[in-house]
């Protein structure tokens, strides 16, 4: 089985003439040279070329070939569209038309799961339920509907089956990816190995709607306190790994300017809220909504901003965030040398780099950039560019870091499309400078330093009590060297204790 699939995979790639795409990921070199010239030859000469090539765009081409494989590579080609450092910035927005639609499942499958995850007859669940569902998507599809209390809702469930397909895709996948890295150095750059694990993370994940549930319920936890933000709420008692319900909720698609002029509202203040949002969850909190794209937000007639679909959530631990900030600082501020170290202290960059080199590269980078007209400038496009070429650098960064650049370009992409004129930074960057302050000023230093006092204070008891029993079996064996052991071992805890608290007077007074 897992000889004979990736020959129907190739060939369906060649008939949508997806080679050129491959060529545009991957240099034709070396013993990749042959393969590209005898899949041009026969996607040049398939059947059904003229009318599934998508245009002279290969990645639109590629992605055409990936929806007609099933959701297993609709799901891979979503992966690859947020990897700009690997495949280019036009392939990455060519790929873009996966929208991850597909036909819907038939009404009796999804009423017989529906019934035998609950083990209840649908009436019993639900006063009335939309057979004909509002989005249709690789993974899951969803339905409005009303439950027996009364309560609008919007259903998701999996799609039945699902998980077995899958299944039948992921591990020859796994396994061919092995041996392409292996037999064909071109394609190691690509790691088409590391590619496929975070695939398979990914989709266990998805499989599993109750850890969707669960960050949803996380992200209202954390905005609890915030009037700007409308989020679904989980509705528990109808919701487990294969279906989840939540509160229905409407309001007007933010990308639709004229709409959101006739309610009364302004654009200024719809990006501001919006904008403000994003920098909160990316820096303050390390949690933010995965795919902010237009059809996963709206604003309520009150201006508050909706969120929906949180089957991708990003977290970014907060070394990772005091990075990126210094990295806008730095970069903005033309600090390339500092920045470079920060790569290198950080452990981005390889111990074998040349950090002068990796400066220098930076400074022809931003350059020509940061003199720009703030309106035309893409920090987006700015991040993708420094992680792309982080790739000629060697450099490891975190999955987490692709998947925010992806988001700033789709939360560009929104604020250009209402204003022009407007650049979200110019939103962000007072928010960033002051959670930098919060979070590295003075009284940060004061209270981290307090609170490791306070854990040592904690622990000091248990270690005095250590210590105390250690001195009394010492005095009861009376052994000369074991008795000599033991000061040094108290000697040590005093002199621990106290560069302990020389330590924090130092951070409090210096």
């Amino acid at each position: 089985m897992y000889f004979f699939r990736p020959f129907v995979w190739i060939w369906v790639l060649l008939r949508h003439d997806a080679a050129e795409a491959f060529e545009a990921l991957v240099p034709k070199k070396g013993s990749l040279k042959f393969l590209y010239g005898l899949a041009r030859l026969i996607g040049d000469n398939a059947a059904e070329l003229d009318d599934k090539r998508g245009g002279d765009q290969p990645g639109k081409r590629l992605a055409l070939a990936l929806g007609k494989l099933g959701p297993t590579f609709v799901k891979v080609g979503q992966i690859i569209s947020t990897r700009a450092d690997l495949i280019g910035e036009q392939a990455a927005s060519d790929m873009s038309v996966l929208h991850d639609q597909l036909p819907p499942a038939d009404t009796q499958s999804i009423r017989e799961q529906l019934e035998d995850v609950f083990d209840l007859p649908i009436d019993a669940l639900f006063m009335e339920f939309d057979w004909q569902p509002v989005s249709a998507a690789s993974v899951a599809q969803v339905h409005f509907a009303i439950t027996s209390q009364g309560q609008r809702v919007a259903v998701k469930v999996l799609r039945p089956d699902i998980k077995k397909a899958f299944d039948r895709d992921l591990e020859p996948l796994h396994f061919w990816a092995r041996i392409a890295e292996t037999l064909l150095p071109p394609l190691r750059p690509l790691k088409p190995t590391a590619l496929i694990r975070e695939f398979k993370r990914q989709v266990r994940i998805e499989l599993d709607l109750r850890l969707e549930a669960a960050s949803l319920s996380e992200i209202q936890a954390l905005h609890k306190d915030d009037h700007r933000i409308v989020l679904p709420t989980v509705d528990w008692e109808r919701t487990n790994s294969l279906v989840l319900t939540m509160s229905r909720e409407q309001g007007i698609p933010i990308d639709e300017r004229q709409q959101l002029l006739d309610a009364g509202l302004d654009v200024h203040d719809v990006l501001t809220n919006a904008a403000s949002l994003f920098f909160k969850g990316v820096f303050e909190l390390g949690v933010f909504h995965g795919d902010q794209h237009a059809g996963n937000m709206f604003i309520k007639p009150d201006g508050r901003v909706l969120f929906v679909d949180f089957g991708i959530v990003g977290r970014l631990p907060r070394h990772t965030r005091f990075f990126l900030a210094d990295l806008m600082r730095d970069l903005l501020d033309r600090r390339y040398a500092d920045l470079a170290q920060r790569y290198a202290d950080e452990g981005y960059l390889p111990k074998s780099a040349d950090v002068a080199q990796f400066a220098l590269a930076l400074r022809a980078l931003a350059e020509p950039i940061i003199d720009q007209p703030l309106e035309r400038v893409s920090f987006a496009t700015l991040l993708g560019t420094l992680l792309t070429m982080g790739r000629r650098f060697g450099m490891a960064l975190e999955p987490e870091l692709f998947l925010l650049q992806k988001n700033m370009l789709m939360a560009e992409g929104i604020a250009r499309s209402l204003d022009p004129s407007i650049n979200i930074w110019t939103i962000g960057e007072p928010l960033i400078k002051k959670w930098m302050w919060d979070n590295r000023g003075p009284y940060a230093q004061v209270t981290a330093a307090v609170d490791e006092a306070q854990r040592f204070t904690r622990k000091l008891p248990e270690v005095l009590e250590r210590a105390d029993k250690t001195l009394k079996r010492i005095e009861n064996s009376q052994d000369e060297p074991t008795l000599k052991l033991t000061t040094l071992v108290v000697s040590f805890i005093g002199i621990s204790m106290a560069v302990a608290f020389g330590i924090f007077i130092a951070q409090i007074f210096g």
